[in-house]
């Protein structure tokens, strides 16, 4: 889904506007696949990918927009993931169009894409990406179709290692699309929330066989990454655990709903099913 905005203002009259600013890293991520990277002038703080992107200006992010360095850079057009109260101000404001994309959910994703793709002009690399995208991830779920589906935790987040603060996700989104692709059953795909909060006593009823556990991007060394996994010994009655199949996540774009949402699918599939041999992408 996608809303084009923007309203005029007599104070912005004969403002020189050019470029466009990209306010989500998997925003960013599908500007530069469709090949449009180069009309880019500024970021949010959390992208970090493609690499290009490290050397554009960064605008803070979506809690902490930096409206001044935004209006001091005359963009032509904002692009934001889902909406944004001070910024779409800002546009409507300074008479500055403003494209929402909201990229939560396999669909979305794809929705997002083709909406970008026909904002900037590009359908056709818009069309080749989402083809890309769905060929990805139906070699994943045909690589996987004859191997027994466990029952996964997923783990989003969690700020203590006492098993007290774990963040989940049903099955409305991408994660656990992503899951479900990959050959998992998530055990809180019943539930009517995209993220909710997880607690140990449901989750010792459910009974994971996998637990994957989320710190995307996260450089954690070695012991903090075995202090994270030995955590869940507080529950050993889940078979998870009894069998050692605890993983962490940590590559950054694994919880980004964008381009390499396929990528990330292949990952997890390896995860569920060690020694599966899958396609080249």
């Amino acid at each position: 889904m996608a809303v084009l905005s923007g309203c005029g203002s007599p104070q912005d009259a004969g403002v020189e506007r050019k470029g466009i600013i990209t306010l989500a890293p998997n925003v960013t991520e599908t500007v530069f696949a469709l090949g449009e990277g180069g009309r880019v002038i500024a970021v949010s703080s959390f992208c970090d990918y493609p690499a290009a992107v490290a050397a554009l200006p960064k605008v803070g992010g979506h809690i902490d927009p930096n409206l001044e360095k935004i209006a001091l850079l005359s963009p032509a057009l904002l692009i934001v993931g889902g909406k944004h109260q001070a910024v779409s101000e800002y546009a409507a404001l300074h008479d500055v169009p403003m494209l929402n994309v909201h990229m939560d959910s396999i669909e979305t994703i794809d929705a997002g894409i083709a909406a970008i793709g026909q904002e900037l002009g590009c359908q056709k690399q818009a069309d080749a990406l989402r083809a890309r995208i769905r060929r990805e991830l139906d070699a994943v779920r045909a690589a996987v179709s004859n191997e027994p589906r466990p029952k996964v935790l997923i783990i989003t987040t969690r700020q203590t290692h006492d098993l007290n603060s774990l963040y989940t996700v049903g099955q409305t989104s991408f994660v656990s699309e992503v899951v479900d692709c990959a050959g998992g059953e998530n055990i809180y795909a019943d539930a009517s929330m995209p993220y909710l909060e997880a607690s140990k006593e449901t989750i010792v009823v459910k009974a994971p066989e996998v637990i994957l556990e989320f710190h995307a991007g996260e450089r954690l060394e070695p012991e903090q990454q075995a202090k994270f996994v030995g955590d869940w010994q507080q529950l050993p009655s889940l078979p998870a655990v009894k069998h050692g199949r605890v993983y962490l996540v940590l590559d950054s774009h694994a919880l980004r709903p964008g381009p390499r949402v396929g990528e990330i699918a292949r990952i997890v599939a390896r995860l569920l099913h060690p020694g599966i041999e899958l396609p080249k992408p």
